[in-house]
């Protein structure tokens, strides 16, 4: 029994090592009991120098000052902790937070801090582990793709043309700043609407929108859109597919050019320019 023993230990101890992320473990005492291979790699210090320490040795080795940390509430919730964490998980079991942590080399890193106790048996707390996941590249990456967005805005907003983006069932996903005012409706009111209610010949907007998810891109389709003050304003449809990563066409992006202005009850020309083109164009589908 004690050689099996033995053998369950090894093995768990084993485990532990392997684990990936930094993980150390304390007892109700607040005394280290477990100390892995990636934690030695973060602080700097062999597990053999830092079990069966307490008095907060292991928050002196991780912020240079011995204080209760992340993992004390657990063997304590009455504790008062410095640090300005953001939660990320809060459970009756575990909860996991976002901290920004300075290592023993100087460098800042970005880390999740997942704490949870340690059960023994009926399941009695007896301890607390603590485990820290370095994920500095993934809020970089993150910080990056927020950027890329933003720039992505600019150059949409400095577009003197109005500019949709639509789904493939041509509601309206985004648009510029030149889109709210060639309508007259706000970003907010145009999201989620039908890209065909924008103009007096609807079939003939539906039709170009629907070449464009064939894969073509369209141009120069003559149309009419219903401004919020009652007018109509000629504008030119241009067309082209809007893909995801993968290639798969997942709307469609247009551009307006408008040049002309009637009001209501001026709108002839528009009305005989839309009918020498619709027959250029495919029928629109019932």
């Amino acid at each position: 029994m004690e050689q099996k023993l033995n053998q369950t230990r090894k093995l768990y101890t084993n485990i532990f090592n392997h684990l990936p992320d930094p993980t150390f473990v304390i007892d109700e005492k607040g005394h280290v009991i477990g100390w892995n291979t990636a934690m030695e790699k973060l602080s700097g210090i062999p597990a053999r120098d830092i079990i069966g320490k307490g008095d907060y040795a292991y928050s002196e080795i991780l912020y240079g000052k011995r204080r209760p940390i992340l993992i004390d509430l657990i063997r304590d919730p009455t504790l008062v902790i410095e640090d300005d964490y953001q939660i990320i998980t809060c459970t009756d079991d575990f909860f996991t937070v976002e901290k920004n942590i300075v290592g023993p080399d100087g460098k800042q890193y970005t880390a999740w801090v997942k704490v949870s106790p340690l059960l023994g048996e009926q399941n009695k707390t007896i301890g607390a582990i603590a485990s820290i996941r370095d994920v500095t590249a993934k809020k970089q990456a993150e910080e990056k793709l927020r950027q890329a967005g933003e720039y992505s805005r600019c150059l949409i907003e400095a577009h003197i043309d109005p500019l949709v983006t639509t789904d493939e069932t041509g509601r309206i996903t985004d648009c510029n700043a030149a889109m709210e005012k060639l309508s007259g409706f706000s970003r907010k009111a145009l999201a989620g609407t039908s890209f065909f209610d924008l103009f007096s010949e609807a079939e003939q907007a539906l039709a170009g929108h629907r070449q464009v998810l064939e894969g073509r891109c369209v141009r120069e389709i003559p149309l009419a859109v219903c401004d919020d003050k009652g007018n109509r304003i000629q504008v030119l449809f241009f067309g082209t597919p809007y893909r995801d990563t993968a290639g798969t066409i997942r709307g469609v992006f247009v551009e307006l050019h408008d040049f002309l202005t009637f009001p209501v009850a001026s709108c002839a020309a528009i009305e005989e320019g839309a009918s020498r083109h619709k027959v250029l164009t495919s029928p629109p589908v019932p």
